[in-house]
């Protein structure tokens, strides 16, 4: 077995209602006054509600910002930090999908950290030096894991590519789990956030970086999603199939942030910057086409993998049970109703060149469980088109 080494540095506490106690967390980490990110429409629905009734029931001073975008670019997320910088706060909550934690992520770290977010990016000018200013998180949405991961992912706008700041500093120390606040997502939201969460857990599971932690992190997503997600996408109000996903996207992150990804988030990132697909939705559309070169790379986890999402592999051979991983893709997909097809979802073939340019550029290309090259990407697109 080769060395690793395994990082879970996020608090997490789960329950129903529990994010109507973040100000007795907040005031545990020293914070006096508090910065809430949220999205706008939370705000707009109420589900913010039982958080500011905690605040003011604390006597917790606080500040709301709700300006924050999907896939959040460069500018936005310097301009929130300012806005942070100005307003006395110490403290962050990020209450929403994985841009508005992500963009939170950023911003915490620029209040101790100087310069633009585009400087520390893949490729920058800096690296994070100091630690973040504290920050709680509150997903409503399980998908991303950016509740417990080091990276976030922002769009480079001026060269059309995702990138991300990844420093251990960009960890949020405290993640809230509470299921009641994706009651009301839509099934759409549901379904692609869970495939993003699903397609983390097998690409950490075959990633060359894998380890035996991570396995059994990226196994029991697998599982959880496997059992919950189409229950999930069915019926909203269910707290069991809501509160399994919340703890398997988690799961996700954690996996990914110690044995990382592979082609499909390569490709998926640049679809994202090139033609703004939502990073789920991206993911869903390329993970069955990335499948069908990958499995042979190890077909013993790619027989697992089936498993995991309810394959009977009995009396396959290897190979077989393997690919069968691919079908249970197919077949959940088909479930839930994720778009098949690029095509559907605004890229066109003239966006080819750009996107396998800057797949290729992807860091983590090289612990994709068979060696990528331009012919391969091109083949996943063409038959995802």
């Amino acid at each position: 077995m080769k060395d690793f080494y395994f990082r879970m540095l996020t608090r997490i506490r789960y329950g129903i209602g529990i994010s109507g106690k973040v100000a007795e967390f907040c005031k545990e980490q020293k914070g006096t006054k508090v910065f809430l990110m949220a999205d706008k429409i939370l705000q707009e629905n109420k589900v913010l509600d039982p958080i500011l009734k905690s605040f003011e029931e604390a006597g917790l001073e606080y500040v709301i910002y709700t300006d924050v975008v999907p896939e959040p670019p460069v500018d936005v997320v310097d301009r929130v930090s300012g806005v942070m910088k100005n307003s006395g706060c110490n403290i962050c909550v990020s209450v929403g999908g994985g841009s508005t934690i992500d963009t939170a992520k950023a911003v915490c770290m620029l209040q101790t950290n100087e310069g633009s977010v585009k400087d520390y990016l893949f490729g920058g000018t800096k690296t994070v030096t100091n630690p973040s200013v504290p920050l709680i998180c509150i997903p409503t949405t399980a998908g991303t894991g950016a509740e417990v991961t080091a990276a976030s992912v922002i769009d480079d706008t001026e060269n059309k590519v995702k990138l991300s700041v990844t420093h251990e500093n960009l960890i949020p120390g405290l993640a809230l789990l509470d299921p009641t606040l994706q009651e009301s997502l839509p099934p759409s939201v549901t379904a692609t956030t869970g495939m993003d969460a699903l397609t983390h857990a097998i690409e950490s599971y075959v990633s060359l970086n894998a380890n035996p932690i991570g396995d059994a992190y990226g196994l029991q997503t697998m599982r959880m999603i496997g059992a919950n997600l189409r229950n999930a996408v069915a019926n909203g109000a269910d707290m069991e199939a809501r509160g399994n996903m919340i703890i398997a996207s988690l799961l996700g992150g954690a996996a990914i942030l110690n044995c990382g990804l592979g082609v499909v988030h390569g490709i998926a990132q640049s679809i994202g910057g090139i033609a703004h697909v939502p990073h789920g939705l991206a993911n869903a559309l390329i993970l069955p086409y990335a499948m069908e070169i990958n499995y042979v790379g190890n077909l013993e986890k790619f027989k697992n993998i089936a498993i995991c999402l309810g394959e009977n592999v009995e009396g396959l051979s290897l190979r077989d049970a393997a690919a069968r991983s691919v079908k249970a893709i197919v077949d959940l997909e088909n479930d839930i109703g994720i778009p098949r097809k690029l095509s559907e979802v605004g890229v066109t073939r003239d966006m080819f060149p750009q996107i396998i340019e800057d797949t290729m550029a992807y860091r983590l290309l090289a612990i994709n469980p068979i060696k990528i090259t331009r012919k391969h990407v091109e083949g996943i697109l063409e038959a995802a088109y």
